[in-house]
């Protein structure tokens, strides 16, 4: 199969790009051809797949925009919106060029990785694998307005929910309809694309990322005998509930759980949320980092008894996958996709509510001093049988044969209508 492929594609970098690194060089491996457009100076895939056979690299520059953002890109207002154009015209170029391959290499598909696709190629099936529906950050933004303005200000608060509203608003919102197929990581990423986006269910897939369980393997715990040491591993952001984390936390510490917190994940687009932290009752038992190498994660892990992620809307959160296949049990929130991909060492919150994540944690605790663990293999086999390249990308394969089928079968259908439909005028014609 010819594949024309853009998108986000890293070994070292964000759990989708790393994700889709891994898919990239697994589909070759089974001897696809894939085409890479791209701007070199914004996704390069050439060293990690560049010399493998059926690799193409076609670079895709929009010169002028490009030098423009990179002029303005500080300045504020000005540059987010040449940012925005300097996006948009990249987008519809990549398209273009596309299309311009396509007439002298035809394509079986066109494969966005870790967006929506921005343009179609008439007669080529377009599948989108996105990192989740849109709009899930916005959303936050609009529950959590009081709480933002209350960490960053009326002036913030109000910015940042104008912004959300045109986010979710008609400009903001992807193109659905250059997409035949979409591929989410979760049933709760497909249950808002189909409900909020009126999306049909039959065009979309769920799958999850690859975790490469080579890397990330269940190493000797060194964690304390006996507090209960508990990681988060992400950005800081409104939708992930830091607030619900550190308040949870502080109860369940309150209430006389030995618990010991380790926070890593850089603060993202709103300022001032180090006040929560800085504000935690507790901070003898709270380690604050901001970055940390992805080769250093599996360590981090093996430091730890259990990883929390009780943000809203997550498609698929790596690190709680990443957690699993190190042999940790998990804390997934309420309307995280993860809630997939349990086992019986892990706890899927009911709601959104402090005493329901304090809880977790009291549950957590009173597990680990009473021997009532479990066996760590329990959460590698999870990993294993749902995050193994092998699975994750014949199941892709699968997809992507299953999209060009329905195309090739739906062509026919319409070229055999046009046919059959002057003779059905001639019948009509002669009964009248």
């Amino acid at each position: 199969m010819k594949l024309a492929c853009t998108g986000f594609v890293s070994a070292t970098a964000g759990s989708a790009a790393a994700a889709n690194a891994l898919l990239l060089v697994r589909l070759l491996d089974h001897r696809f051809e894939i085409d890479f457009f791209s701007k070199p100076s914004f996704v390069d895939p050439r060293p990690i797949v560049g010399t493998r056979p059926g690799f193409r690299f076609i670079p895709v520059n929009n010169h002028i925009l490009n030098f423009v953002r990179s002029k303005v890109q500080r300045v504020p207002l000005v540059g987010r919106a040449a940012s925005t154009v300097d996006a948009l015209s990249y987008s519809r170029l990549v398209a273009r060029t596309v299309a311009q391959e396509h007439q002298k290499r035809p394509y079986d598909l066109c494969v966005w990785l870790g967006d929506y696709s921005r343009g179609s190629v008439p007669g080529l099936p377009t599948v989108s694998f996105p990192q989740g529906p849109p709009g899930t950050d916005a959303r936050s933004l609009l529950t959590q307005f009081d709480h933002i303005r209350q960490i960053a200000g009326p002036g913030q608060a109000l910015k940042w929910s104008t912004l959300a509203r045109l986010r979710l608003s008609s400009f903001g919102t992807p193109p659905f309809h250059h997409s035949d197929h979409f591929i989410v990581g979760s049933r709760q990423s497909a249950g808002t694309l189909a409900k909020i986006y009126s999306v049909d269910p039959d065009r979309i897939s769920v799958l999850p990322y690859p975790i490469d369980l080579d890397v990330f393997r269940p190493l000797p715990n060194v964690s304390e005998v006996n507090a209960l040491r508990v990681l988060w591993l992400g950005r800081i952001v409104p939708r992930k509930r830091l607030d619900l984390f550190l308040d949870g936390a502080a109860q369940a510490i309150n209430q006389g759980s030995d618990i010991k917190l380790t926070i890593v994940g850089a603060v993202g687009f709103i300022p001032g949320y180090e006040a929560l932290l800085q504000a935690f009752p507790y901070p003898e038992r709270l380690q604050y980092q901001q970055r940390i190498d992805r080769t250093e994660v599996p360590a981090l892990l093996a430091q730890h008894d259990v990883l929390a992620q009780p943000s809203v809307e997550e498609d698929f959160g790596s690190s709680v996958a990443e957690a699993q296949a190190c042999g940790l049990p998990v804390i997934v929130g309420h309307t995280n996709g993860n809630s997939d991909y349990l086992c019986s060492r892990d706890i899927h919150l009911a709601d959104e509510g402090v005493d329901t994540f304090a809880g977790a944690l009291t549950e957590m605790y009173r597990r680990k001093r009473s021997g009532e663990w479990g066996d760590p293999a329990v959460s590698r086999t999870v990993a294993e049988a749902n995050f193994h390249i092998d699975r994750v990308t014949g199941e892709l394969i699968r997809i992507l044969e299953l999209v060009q089928n329905q195309t090739a079968v739906g062509e026919g259908e319409r070229k055999s209508q046009h046919l059959v439909r002057p003779a059905e005028q001639s019948t009509a014609n002669r009964r009248e």
